[in-house]
């Protein structure tokens, strides 16, 4: 079985893509990225664990770079997903399939991140429970050739593409605290909605959001080792791990605040371990520790976190967990004037944010910096 991608239209080059993707000329506006509760415009907006759908971000991948492209409104009963390729038995999947499989599917948390999130500031980030069952499941139905497969190729009714490798599917250690990647049917304990991808998407836990194909429609496993899909031909990254990372989301840059106590806070995540530590300092000086929210806390804010995979397994889950984000808040306190105030995260594999990134092919994680004016 073969399995067609007929591109809407060809890739514009990778400089004019990387930079049109990175100001937000493309895909969301900058109106809506903006009210987004990852950046709030009031000093003082705690920042949720879990971000309510209709306040998840949406970004669309082809939207920014096939031409004449369309968000797809796909039935749920009539919804079908192809896998071909180097497999011994060619399957053609319905939701039937995958509710037949429901003894099997799992909730994780898991925070989806834009990879130019970082340049663009605009709050394409959030976290949300996404529920589905594992590929592997009809992977294996279908016989794939695993002597001889190296990825699958990943296409969505949009025409947006992507690829796994086989390691990130099969292989994985369960120490590490990753889960394999979903057929997700459900976000946040609802069917998904038509811009999250509906009725099927794949979740990979520790890739950006480019990884998690919605309208997903066809995979196929291939011998070629090569990178493939719609982001890797303009430039982005193939491997698509999410960096550590952190951000400041109160107070708000060029914000004024009045002297004394001043709570700093954010967030911080990384694709390939949980956070570690988050540090910040004011003008230059010495780094300080921020204090991370702790799981017990979290579950008393969000109680429907204990059904989800990570919560309910803290024996092979460490918080904070890997590709989760970790909140976080410091308290500063602050003297009149001009202030720069500069915050790194750091992983369990030791990873700290660089003083400079200028690539945003693998996402810009340079230390997060605010400028904050204090009143007298």
């Amino acid at each position: 079985m073969s399995i067609n991608h007929s591109p809407l239209g060809g890739p514009m080059d990778r400089r004019g893509f990387l930079w049109r993707s990175a100001v937000g000329v493309l895909g969301l506006s900058l109106a809506r990225c903006t009210t987004h509760a990852v950046t709030p415009l009031v000093p003082g907006v705690a920042l949720p664990f879990l971000t309510p759908t209709g306040e998840h971000y949406t970004k669309n991948g082809a939207e920014g770079s096939l031409a004449g492209w369309s968000m797809p409104n796909l039935a749920a009963d009539a919804w079908s997903l192809d896998i071909g390729g180097l497999v011994s038995e060619p399957l053609t999947l319905t939701l039937d399939h995958l509710r037949a499989e429901e003894s099997r599917a799992v909730e994780i948390v898991k925070t989806m991140q834009c990879v130019v999130d970082a340049s663009a500031g605009q709050g394409l980030v959030g976290t949300a429970r996404w529920r589905g069952v594992p590929l592997s499941i009809f992977l294996d139905r279908a016989g794939i050739d695993r002597s001889r497969a190296k990825r699958v190729h990943l296409f969505g009714a949009d025409g947006f593409t992507n690829n796994l490798r086989l390691d990130r599917i099969y292989g994985l250690d369960p120490a590490d605290g990753v889960v394999e990647p979903l057929l997700v049917t459900h976000m946040n304990g609802e069917p998904l909605t038509r811009e999250h991808g509906a009725p099927v998407r794949l979740i990979v836990h520790d890739g950006f959001g480019y990884t998690a194909v919605k309208w997903l429609v066809g995979i196929e496993a291939t011998a070629d080792d090569s990178a493939f899909g719609t982001y890797q031909e303009t430039g982005f990254t193939d491997a698509n791990r999410s960096p550590v990372f952190s951000r400041v989301t109160t107070p708000t840059d060029n914000l004024t605040v009045p002297a004394g106590a001043v709570e700093i806070t954010g967030f911080a995540t990384s694709g390939v371990e949980g956070i570690e530590a988050v540090e910040v300092r004011v003008d230059g000086g010495p780094w300080q520790p921020a204090t991370l929210a702790d799981r017990e806390a979290v579950l008393r804010s969000h109680p429907e976190l204990a059904g989800t995979l990570q919560f309910a397994a803290p024996e092979r889950f460490v918080w904070p967990y890997r590709a989760v984000w970790a909140l976080w808040s410091f308290t500063w306190q602050a003297t009149p004037g001009r202030h720069r105030i500069e915050v790194r995260a750091i992983d369990r594999t030791g990873a700290t944010q660089p003083e400079r990134d200028s690539d945003i092919s693998d996402g810009v994680n340079a230390v997060a910096a605010i400028r904050v004016g204090v009143n007298g």
